[in-house]
């Protein structure tokens, strides 16, 4: 089943009007309605095809519009953007649980999770809630990208200091994960600027 969609970080105001308004003329005129207030970020998913919106996965987040939950014909996405270190316990806690409540049917959570596994997704140990992404495939999702590259270091964000890290996952159910064709980071658009990340890439055959 042919489809297109994608999730960017969005900033509340006049900027996620300006945003919209280009997807629109690209083709996707389906967005979700959560939106963040001026001066803050979220979560947009935007799709070429219908989907049902649920909206946030949790609204008693401090800024629930940080993961944002949309069901289409063959599978469940949550968008995510998740805040910096500790602050982000709250929305890891409330993923799981929502994660948890369907896993098994076909679902995946997608985005900047700003989280890293120590030794591997980053050069040393600096990330105290790397446990979750133990946590999340504990219920049986799978972090598509390091489950086919279990070696490979590969970065898709730096810091001022020029330390790289993973922060963009793909957690999906293991009947969704049969479904992946490819899964890659594209890093033309962070050389050139156009963002400070990487983006994940993922196709899907459903």
């Amino acid at each position: 089943m042919p489809m297109s969609w994608f999730f960017p970080n969005i900033a509340g105001g006049t900027s996620a009007l300006r945003l919209c308004a280009a997807l629109h003329a690209l083709g996707y005129r389906h967005v979700t309605g959560l939106v963040p207030p001026p001066r803050r970020n979220g979560v947009l998913v935007a799709a070429r095809c219908s989907f049902h919106e649920y909206g946030a996965v949790e609204m008693g987040l401090p800024e629930p519009y940080r993961m944002v939950s949309v069901n289409f014909a063959m599978f469940r996405l949550v968008g995510i953007y998740m805040p910096n270190l500790l602050a982000k316990i709250p929305y890891w806690e409330a993923l799981i649980a929502a994660l948890s409540a369907q896993s098994a049917t076909r679902a995946l959570a997608i985005g900047d999770f700003n989280i890293c596994r120590a030794y591997l997704d980053e050069a040393g140990a600096i990330d105290p809630t790397a446990h979750y992404m133990d946590a999340i495939e504990q219920i049986g999702f799978r972090d598509l990208w390091r489950h086919r590259y279990p070696e490979r270091r590969e970065y898709s964000w730096f810091s001022t200091r020029s330390n790289g890290f993973r922060i963009e996952h793909a957690f999906l159910s293991q009947d969704l994960a049969t479904a992946a064709v490819t899964i890659h980071y594209s890093h033309e658009e962070r050389v050139a600027r156009i963002s400070d990340h990487s983006p994940l890439i993922l196709e899907l055959a459903v």
